[in-house]
């Protein structure tokens, strides 16, 4: 059995290394895409704040309801052509659910990178706006109740008797759809649903994130 369970542990490692060193390209790709974006594009700056109505799909998921939640950050707006934009966003917000017949929460805070592809149509005194992409989220603190969530990766078998903290993995990543309305003056008003698509739970619960948002920003216009 030893002879089987290192060269599998061996392959493990392997994996999760390759694993970390994807993420790190992508982030370092995308970095330098939005740099040369940023050399040749119209670019605006600004930010936004808003409500969420949060709930995370289990293989079961009876028990659970909407979590009210919150999100607030950072955005970019780089004009690609005369109706398209590329709008990165950086965000702290919080995903979970609100445990039906009890008044425990199960709060999740991340730092999220959504990427939206937007389409922008004059309208009015400003530009309706619709799009779609990726985002990429990282936990930072999380709890149930009073108990702290640990975004370390570890399975139920790997944890001793005497530990109560909850475990998850600490990457998310998902689809981000949104939709709204931006004023010629730069405050905006959006709606968008954000569809988690990795397992958040080591133990394989199928656990992923998902929320209904609305927010309200500003964009910081500038001309080159």
């Amino acid at each position: 059995m030893e002879l089987i369970r290192r060269p599998v542990e061996r392959f493990h490692e392997t994996l999760t290394k390759n694993y970390q060193r994807m993420k790190k390209n992508v982030v370092l790709a995308l970095l330098a895409l939005l740099g040369t974006l940023s050399s040749y594009a119209q670019v605006s700056f600004g930010v936004k704040a808003g409500f969420s109505s949060a709930k995370m799909s289990f293989d079961e998921s009876d028990g659970v309801k909407r979590l009210a939640a919150w999100h607030a950050g950072a955005i970019a707006d780089f004009e690609l052509a005369e109706n398209f934009a590329l709008q990165p966003q950086l965000l702290v917000s919080t995903k979970g659910y609100k445990a039906e017949g009890i008044d425990e929460s199960f709060k999740l805070t991340y730092l999220e990178l959504p990427v939206n592809f937007l389409y922008k149509h004059e309208l009015g005194a400003g530009k309706i706006f619709g799009g779609f992409g990726p985002y990429l989220a990282m936990g930072l603190s999380g709890k149930y109740g009073e108990v702290d969530v640990k975004f370390d990766g570890k399975k139920d078998e790997e944890l001793g008797e005497t530990d109560e903290d909850i475990h998850g993995k600490r990457m998310d990543a998902g689809a981000n759809f949104i939709a709204g309305y931006e004023l010629k003056n730069g405050l905006l008003f959006s709606v968008n649903y954000s569809l988690g698509l990795t397992d958040v739970d080591p133990n394989g619960t199928k656990s992923k994130n998902g929320y209904f948002g609305i927010s309200v920003g500003y964009l910081f216009k500038t001309k080159k």
